[in-house]
């Protein structure tokens, strides 16, 4: 990994497929079931922000969704744009950085951001990302950010884990806290060559910092402990987030 290029572009790379193969669509399909009464409620298009290989996105227009999305990862758009097309559907999404947004100004009813996909920047680019995010909702338009409860994370925390996936890779992760930050590095190695590694570094954000982060933009609505609904709990910190 270059010195210079940021973490986020080897991470969501070639390895992805790998390092995250136990997120599954049968996963997403159930947390987009539980987002679906309000999203379908808000009656307007919805943007999957940082989708990735486009599971959520999948699961959205699977429900009916008027859905869109787009990511910085080509090798992950590149997943996502081929479960367009065995879906028989129209290529629906887009590469861009999450800090500048590439669909027009009050263009959607809701915009999700799951998986941990927000925290990457510092505290005033983070803001900048909100606000590219606010940009694209009409007025008491959703944001659904999902982030890891930033209390579990600490309390439980596994500072080492091992597995082996089912091609024989090995993918060793560990982990600390810095600061306000969870720091991972991660080494994928095949037959004891080591083919990757990366050091993946996210800011997390209590309630109240979440709040002030977005409080030019955003009101803060509610909080779930799961994407699946409030009446899960999978230590997660789900937050609804209404366009001022």
């Amino acid at each position: 990994m270059s010195t210079d290029q940021p973490w986020w572009e080897v991470a969501f790379g070639e390895q992805y497929d790998t390092v995250y193969a136990h997120r599954s669509d049968d996963a997403a399909n159930a947390e987009v079931a539980g987002l679906l009464p309000r999203l379908a409620a808000a009656q307007g298009p919805v943007c999957d922000a940082c989708c990735g290989n486009g599971r959520h996105l999948q699961a959205m227009r699977a429900a009916g969704l008027a859905a869109v999305g787009f990511d910085f990862s080509a090798h992950l758009l590149t997943t996502a744009r081929h479960r367009a097309q065995k879906s028989a559907q129209k290529n629906f999404v887009a590469r861009a950085d999450i800090r500048t947004p590439p669909f027009a100004t009050g263009a959607f009813a809701a915009v999700t951001v799951l998986f941990t996909a927000f925290g990457y920047f510092d505290d005033a680019s983070n803001a900048a990302a909100l606000a590219g995010l606010a940009s694209l909702l009409r007025p008491d338009g959703w944001l659904v950010l999902d982030l890891p409860h930033v209390d579990r994370l600490r309390a439980n925390l596994v500072p080492t884990s091992e597995r082996t996936a089912a091609d024989g890779t090995v993918i060793l992760e560990k982990r600390h806290l810095e600061a306000s930050s969870v720091v991972k590095d991660v080494t994928v190695s095949r037959a004891g060559k080591v083919i990757s590694t990366w050091q993946e570094r996210v800011r997390l954000y209590t309630d109240a910092e979440l709040t002030a982060l977005a409080a030019a933009d955003f009101t803060v609505a509610d909080r779930w402990p799961s994407l699946r609904g409030p009446d899960h709990d999978d230590a997660r910190q789900v937050h609804w987030l209404r366009r001022r």
